[in-house]
């Protein structure tokens, strides 16, 4: 019975391997171009926000005309920023979502294809890019604006700016938004590395639960064709009877494939359980409720039109006065509170009150907001964070520095991360999160500690054990082609 147990993982490990093997063999491929080439094309990479950078300085009408929206409606987002070469606001509430012209009032309902040679136009200008853009097409999705974010903006306007990095540009039919930017080295780059090792091909990324099971289940099924083949191989490296010494039965490819499985096996398995764990399965690492709680007290009661309104009044007739260059003028509550903040064509960025009056996310604020968050006065710690911790890093969840980082030691050591200038949260490390930063980000991409992420360093380290895995992905998915082409007949068995 035990025999023929051993021989039905042999065989399972054998034919598994020709179903998985090729995959597993892509995913390691395109893993190598992702060390150089982590991130998708996106509008934010790194530190910059391209789209804002491409906001002409707010130009408002003489007389400006804000939406009719009901006074009791509890506002969740106010943006106003150019349009192009029209200013609008982008407003939603609980009960509609629009951006309307401050010109006129009235819901822009559609972007022409004028308007988005406008928009485009205006980025170019502050991008100073030397190039005329021109419309490709309207476009209801690609492999870049296929994943359920950019679903509220569909169909794009996909507009070439005709510069030598051959920049593209997906802006929205609906709300004008510059939503993506590619260019063709980053294009290109995707091919071989995010598109395929996400399995972002527009047909099946489309459909997101389903692309949820196929990446589910296939890591899945990549973890036991890895286990499979780590007690193939430990018990074919034994004594030989005919030699008396540990050695493998293989010759040619299979002992190569079996060497280095010996060797870098587990990596196979803890990079495959990583690409497991970042899809969050079945709600298995997810953020408990006690985040959201502790949000809702930090933000407090929803602000109502009627208390918005006659905020952005005066935060419009104050730039009508003398902020010539603010490109962004956006809504940020606390505590049932409006604030605003406007960010300066430099990057520079102020919070104000409803008044107009500077309102900055001083120490005072700080201390309150961590109040807020812990549900109890004194129960926090509250620091201003220049450096990298365990959790916010680059290549996480970070953006910029610095950050205010807010620990709650009654909350399970939960950590809030807080905009330094709005007060509004980026990014909370609850138990969640953490068994995520360790279980894919750690596993994935070999990353526990601060000095091992430092290049060229990592890039050594990770190359080196990237090429192993590959090697064993590499000859199983070769065996498995030619099984396949002696249909489904052995060769190079080990006779002892």
């Amino acid at each position: 019975m035990k025999a023929r147990l051993i021989r039905f993982a042999f065989a399972l490990h054998r034919w598994s391997g020709v179903v998985l093997g090729l995959l597993m063999f892509m995913w390691c491929l395109s893993g190598i171009v992702m060390i150089w080439q982590p991130e998708f094309p996106s509008v934010t990479l790194g530190s910059r926000d391209y789209r804002t950078e491409g906001l002409a300085p707010i130009a408002l009408p003489e007389k400006v005309a804000l939406p009719e929206v009901p006074a009791d409606a509890s506002i969740s987002s106010a943006r106003i920023e150019m349009m192009g070469s029209r200013a609008a606001i982008s407003l939603a509430w609980d009960g509609g979502r629009g951006v309307f012209d401050l010109a006129t009032g009235q819901k822009i309902e559609k972007i022409g294809e004028a308007e988005a040679l406008d928009i485009a136009g205006a980025y170019v200008s502050r991008h100073r890019i030397t190039g005329e853009p021109s419309i490709k097409n309207l476009s209801e999705r690609d492999e870049f604006t296929v994943s359920g974010y950019f679903n509220s903006g569909r169909p794009y306007w996909q507009v070439r700016l005709n510069d030598s990095e051959k920049t593209m540009l997906y802006i929205s039919s609906v709300t004008g938004d510059v939503r993506q930017r590619t260019t063709e080295s980053l294009r290109w780059v995707s091919w071989f590395g995010a598109i395929p090792h996400w399995l972002y091909f527009t047909e099946l990324r489309k459909d997101g639960p389903l692309w949820t099971q196929v990446i589910i289940w296939t890591s899945l099924a990549g973890c036991f064709l890895t286990v499979l083949g780590l007690f193939v191989g430990i018990r074919q490296f034994r004594r030989r009877h005919s030699t008396g010494k540990l050695s493998s039965p293989y010759r040619g490819a299979k002992l190569w494939h079996h060497m280095l499985g010996l060797v870098f096996g587990v990596l196979v398995l803890t990079w495959t359980f990583s690409g497991f764990a970042s899809m969050n399965p079945w709600g298995w690492l997810e953020s408990g409720p006690a985040v959201g709680e502790a949000f809702d007290r930090m933000t407090g009661k929803p602000v109502t039109w009627s208390a918005v309104r006659p905020a952005i009044e005066t935060q419009t007739a104050a730039l009508r006065v003398g902020e010539g260059d603010v490109v962004q003028l956006s809504l940020a509550q606390l505590e049932g509170q409006v604030f605003f903040v406007r960010r300066h064509s430099d990057g520079s960025r102020e919070r104000v009150g409803a008044d107009g009056s500077p309102a900055p996310f001083d120490e005072a604020a700080r201390k309150r907001a961590a109040d807020l968050l812990a549900g109890k006065p004194n129960a926090a710690q509250v620091e201003l964070l220049n450096t990298e911790d365990d959790y916010y890093y680059r290549g996480s969840a970070a953006s910029d520095f610095p950050i205010v980082r807010i620990i709650v030691p009654e909350a399970d050591d939960t950590r809030f991360y807080l905009d330094p200038v709005s007060g509004e949260l980026r990014f909370a490390a609850d138990p969640g999160a953490r068994g995520f930063r360790w279980l894919h980000l750690g596993l994935h991409r070999v990353d526990f500690f601060g000095w091992l992420r430092v290049r060229p360093l990592w890039d050594i380290v990770i190359v080196a054990l990237m090429l192993g895995v590959t090697g064993v992905c590499g000859l199983g998915a070769y065996m498995g082609i030619r099984k396949l082409a002696r249909g489904g007949k052995l060769d190079n068995q080990p006779t002892d």
